[in-house]
């Protein structure tokens, strides 16, 4: 169920992690009574987004990458002992982000779906309405934003000013939902596929302040307006949803280094993120 309140907090399952791990804290204290920890998986399935949040045995998800990638979210949600999920966010209809929603849908149970409210025009969007109608789940397409409970967490969704078309196939990127988690003292933000446009307007039109955590837009390819958003959102922490076809530019990787902040890409294996509220915890599993 959606409800508006001003901010937003998130608490997610605990899990035990193995190698290095990179922590760090915000400055805004807030109570953790339940001692619950966030876990937030970027799952390496090339240049795509399919990224897992559990808290207390729910799931969100949020993206679910190309269509041969569906069967692997499938499988990493099986893994933790999942067979629900409460929530899917597809934050544009790219296929790199959409594709793999159907197989999602036909071999889990999924609740809440949340949208943007344009049409998609690849057959991978097809695909995935014909699954929602399948299974008689009627999505929420988003013309302004939306808060909601997700166990003790409390997510916010963001969709642009306006899906004002043109050629879609050329900016849908722009109309990527942005979503942001925040529990205790950490903050994490979830961009789509946002380009210079959409980076704009968000940052004109949205309360920013820092956050831990930030999931870059559109893959590590660079524009003039990541300078922007690392300004005024402060991340700590990135993740860049990448391939060794297809990585992160090296103009993107500069910024971020010149911004301090410290960046994985999911190229070299998933990327888990562990929130207890008051640090955060980074975690890869690099290929030998």
């Amino acid at each position: 169920m959606f409800k508006n309140k001003n901010r937003i907090y998130a608490i997610l399952l605990a899990v035990t992690l193995s190698g290095s791990m990179i922590s760090g804290g915000c400055s805004i204290a807030r109570a953790n009574p339940q001692n619950e920890v966030l876990k937030i998986t970027l799952l390496k399935v090339g240049k795509a987004d399919a990224i897992a949040l559990l808290t207390k045995g729910k799931a969100m998800v949020i993206d679910a990458g190309e269509e041969e990638d569906g069967e692997e979210l499938v499988t990493f949600l099986s893994q933790q002992g999942i067979t629900r999920v409460d929530t899917l966010i597809i934050t544009h209809y790219d296929q790199d982000h959409v594709g793999g929603a159907d197989t999602l849908i036909e071999e889990m149970e999924v609740g809440q779906v949340v949208l943007p409210a344009y049409e998609g025009i690849h057959s991978e969007y097809a695909d995935f309405m014909r699954a929602l109608e399948e299974k008689k789940i009627t999505p929420v397409k988003l013309n302004e934003k939306v808060e909601f409970e997700f166990g003790d967490a409390e997510i916010l969704v963001e969709p642009p000013l306006s899906y004002d078309a043109g050629n879609a196939e050329e900016i849908d990127n722009n109309f990527s939902l942005i979503t942001t988690v925040t529990y205790g003292d950490n903050k994490l933000i979830f961009t789509g596929d946002a380009e210079k446009q959409r980076i704009r307007e968000w940052l004109e039109n949205t309360k920013t302040d820092s956050c831990d955590f930030l999931k870059m837009p559109h893959h590590g390819v660079y524009n003039k307006a990541l300078g922007e958003l690392l300004d005024a959102v402060e991340p700590e922490y990135a993740a860049i949803c990448s391939s060794h076809k297809n990585p992160a530019e090296v103009k993107t990787l500069e910024l971020l280094k010149q911004k301090n902040v410290s960046v994985m890409e999911t190229k070299d294996g998933d990327v888990t993120v562990i929130s207890d509220g008051k640090k955060l915890e980074i975690h890869q599993e690099r290929e030998k």
